[in-house]
């Protein structure tokens, strides 16, 4: 029996540990609980709850802001009820709920010399940790989100260090989260002084971060490639993808308007990342830019942030719809099938190939390039295909622009000049395949291609 036993147990570390290492070389989320969607909430806003906030797509709401003063006591927040009846709902629907504490400033006042002055003295953090529990407790809360911004090196960082693991410890006694609110990088080694500020113990004490990926300046106010650098510094830093949030704005810059307000003016700015305006343009996060970022999430890091879901509408354009429906899509997909997987946009609207359509699906062929399908995406930038059996030449007008694939050649024609390619035309299970970039190119297209999320864009 004894020999049973062990053997037993041997079976299961191995199987545990099998399944482990499987995870880890999986790359992608597979279990949609294990994957977080935190929405701030911010009581500045006028809506009601039951209509603004949908529970059912959000694992985790966080409420802002409560103040600290300097002297360690709190500034109460605005709307108490709303808080209380937020969480009820909230539990009620299986979404936890944490509260926000500092933000930029209150008032139009910066709140880093509040922090910086509480966090100096053992006696106004204690105080202050004392009232944050209170408030923990008396509004049935799961957790604080620091949101100093921003300690500095030195003697700031040490008392934000002070801080935390103080704080952390007070938490961890009464099973309540404790997350941070941190900075992104433009680069994937090296990050600003506010995030060196953050130490490595910092770091361990959260039980995830929330990656403040947004507010760069205004036309590269929070784009796809931002994202990316910031998830790569803090995993160079040492934190583990399963406590990286990545956070993405519902509102624009330099404009400040609104995501609602942006598809209320325009349903088609919903598939866009900018809009002109007056006086103000606005640069931003359409639905095609969330979904590659929910992607990037789902393979390097353990969630999505957003800031803030008061912003977004609540019909098919919901960016949270977009959230999730890439989660449904992703998280049922393998790693080696999402590495096969790639994803069209193509002048901001997504480009679909289903197999029930029987109109082809692209694949990489030998030489390493995307052969497309070749009506589907054609026909959607507005060109006119035909196909000349007799030659075997396909034919594509837009405009001025002629362009003639022949089939099984290395070259194609754009207004008769021709241009050497470095793979061929094919005829695949009845349907013509193209090299997209030099089709597309021949009408003037720009073509990027984002690895992390399979993501090819196409603009002109």
């Amino acid at each position: 029996m004894i020999r049973f036993k062990k053997f037993s147990i041997f079976i299961i570390l191995f199987t545990l540990i099998i399944s482990s290492s499987f995870n880890d070389s999986h790359g992608i989320t597979k279990d949609k609980k294990d994957f977080k969607v935190v929405g701030y909430y911010s009581e500045i806003f006028k809506d009601t709850i039951d209509e603004n906030v949908q529970f059912d797509k959000l694992t985790h709401i966080t409420y802002a802001f409560l103040i600290p003063g300097e002297d360690g006591s709190l500034i109460g927040i605005e709307k108490p009820e709303k808080l209380k009846e937020l969480v009820e709902k909230s539990h009620k629907n299986n979404v936890e709920v944490l509260i926000a504490v500092g933000g930029w400033s209150y008032k139009n006042i910066a709140l880093d010399p509040n922090f910086e002055k509480m966090a100096g003295s053992s006696e106004t953090r204690k105080k202050f940790i004392d009232n944050i529990i209170k408030f923990v407790d008396q509004y049935d809360l799961d957790g604080v989100e620091i949101d100093w911004e921003y300690p500095d090196l030195g003697e700031s960082s040490q008392n934000y260090e002070k801080l935390i693991l103080e704080l952390g410890k007070r938490l961890k006694e009464e099973d309540k989260y404790l997350t941070a609110a941190l900075n992104g990088a433009w680069s994937k080694t090296e990050g600003p002084a506010p995030s060196k500020a953050v130490t490595d113990n910092c770091l361990k004490e959260f039980d995830w971060i929330n990656i403040m990926a947004y507010d760069s300046n205004n036309e590269q106010h929070s784009p796809f490639w931002f994202a990316s650098t910031s998830i790569s510094y803090w995993i160079n830093r040492g934190v583990p993808k399963e406590k990286i949030v990545i956070g993405v704005p519902f509102y624009a810059r330099p404009s400040w308007k609104q995501y609602r307000h942006l598809v209320n003016e325009d349903r088609e700015n919903a598939y866009k990342d900018y809009a002109k305006g007056d006086p103000l343009d606005s640069y931003y996060n359409g639905i095609n830019t969330i979904k590659e970022k929910t992607r990037l999430a789902l393979k390097n890091a353990s969630g999505i942030m957003i800031f803030d879901i008061n912003e977004d509408t609540t019909d098919d354009l919901s960016l949270l719809k977009a959230m999730n429906d890439t989660i449904d899509e992703v998280s049922s997909m393998s790693l080696d099938e999402f590495n096969k997987k790639m994803y069209f946009v193509i002048n901001g609207h997504e480009l679909t190939f289903r197999k029930e359509e029987n109109m082809g699906i692209p694949f990489i062929d030998e030489n390493n390039r995307t052969l497309m399908p070749i009506r589907k995406p054609l026909e959607m930038i507005g060109a006119h295909v035909s196909f000349n059996k007799k030659d075997c030449i396909v034919t594509a007008k837009k405009g001025d622009t002629t362009i003639e694939i022949p089939i099984g050649k290395d070259h194609i024609k754009i207004n008769n000049e021709e241009l050497k390619m470095d793979t061929k035309t094919i005829i695949k299970e009845g349907r013509t395949y193209i090299p997209l970039k030099y089709v597309f190119e021949g009408f003037n297209y720009n073509i990027k291609w984002h690895e992390e999320s399979r993501t090819i864009l196409v603009e002109n």
